[in-house]
């Protein structure tokens, strides 16, 4: 098995080869490369874990295990200063009397109970939906709070679905939106995620975030921004640790939602859902036929490795390669 193939393979979710199997070939394996693999695909926190979590953190090689912990580190001082953010956001609607959304990276940390790994990444911002009426009020309390912008010098966009970021002294961005995508209404935005949703309690404080379906969709359509770089571990853990977890998604939603052509390429929509079931190791529900197709994710990270151990790749570049690598997948899947 190729070093590529065993990373996957460690971070699937169900259908792995069993853990002491895994372990024993983490002790053989050439990890040449792999930090770099590794931070390209944003999965330093997730593979810091399952490498603990099956017994192989201490065969590995020891350059790797010290820098997969010094990483993990990182991520986790950076998301903890993520959930003061959203703590101290929770408090202001509470004042406001504002009902509100936590969205996407917060709403997976808030739910990792029920979504086993969906937290292992690093979160960078704060995404709040609030009713479309009071985002300004909203905005202008934070101002006067002392929450400035976070690109001052940056024009306003009247019509952006979410309002100008903003930070404190925190420096971690907040951002109040009135919808979670441009082409969807906010009274549509609300009714998906505020009136379909649930509420979570953590520290004496109360949390609405999106139901099971929501976030699926919202991880599926947010990785799929960019098609051409969308096929990344980072990104593919959103909906796989939800589609794994085994938790009740509206698939006759998904799939209305995917012919409507809310994902503009369909052709990238279909390979990346397939890459996803791949990871969580899940069969595609019979409302998805014909809407997914099988990917081969182990090939994309073999070339992504073969790359990355010949040749330094400077940031400019990193998006050429998913390019690549991706089509060169696709072609073999």
């Amino acid at each position: 098995m190729t070093a590529a193939r065993l990373l996957l393979d460690t971070l699937r979710f169900q259908g792995a080869p069993p853990p002491e199997r895994l372990a024993a070939a983490w002790a053989e394996a050439d990890v040449r490369g792999l930090p770099e693999l590794i931070a390209f695909e944003g999965c330093a926190s997730w593979s810091y874990r399952r490498l603990r979590q099956i017994g192989a953190l201490d065969r590995i090689d020891t350059g790797l295990a010290d820098w997969l912990s010094g990483k993990a580190r990182e991520e986790t001082a950076r998301n903890m200063l993520i959930e003061s953010e959203a703590e101290a956001l929770a408090r202001v609607f509470r004042r406001l009397d504002v009902p509100a959304v936590f969205m996407k990276g917060v709403a997976r940390r808030l739910t990792v109970d029920r979504y086993p790994m969906a937290d292992a990444r690093v979160t960078n911002d704060v995404d709040v939906l609030v009713p479309a009426g009071r985002a300004r009020e909203v905005w202008y309390e934070l101002r006067q709070m002392g929450y400035e912008r976070t690109t001052p010098s940056g024009p306003p966009r009247p019509e952006h679905h979410h309002l100008p970021a903003l930070w404190n002294e925190r420096h971690v961005g907040v951002e109040i939106h009135t919808t979670h995508a441009r082409s969807i209404s906010p009274a549509e935005s609300w009714r998906r995620h505020y009136e379909q949703g649930f509420e979570v309690e953590r520290g004496g404080l109360r949390y609405r975030v999106p139901a099971a379906t929501e976030l699926f969709w919202s991880g599926t359509a947010h990785g799929l921004r960019h098609p051409d770089i969308a096929f990344l571990l980072v990104l593919l853990l959103d909906a796989a640790a939800i589609w794994a977890s085994g938790a009740t998604v509206d698939w006759g939603e998904i799939a209305r939602r995917l012919d409507a052509k809310e994902i503009q390429d369909g052709r990238a929509a279909a390979a990346w859902l397939g890459a996803a079931a791949g990871l969580a190791g899940v069969s595609v529900p019979p409302e998805l036929e014909g809407r997914v197709v099988p990917y081969d994710l182990g090939r994309e990270l073999e070339l992504r490795l073969a790359v990355l151990r010949r040749v330094p790749v400077p940031a400019r570049w990193r998006k050429m390669l998913a390019w690549w690598t991706s089509e060169q997948a696709r072609q073999a899947s």
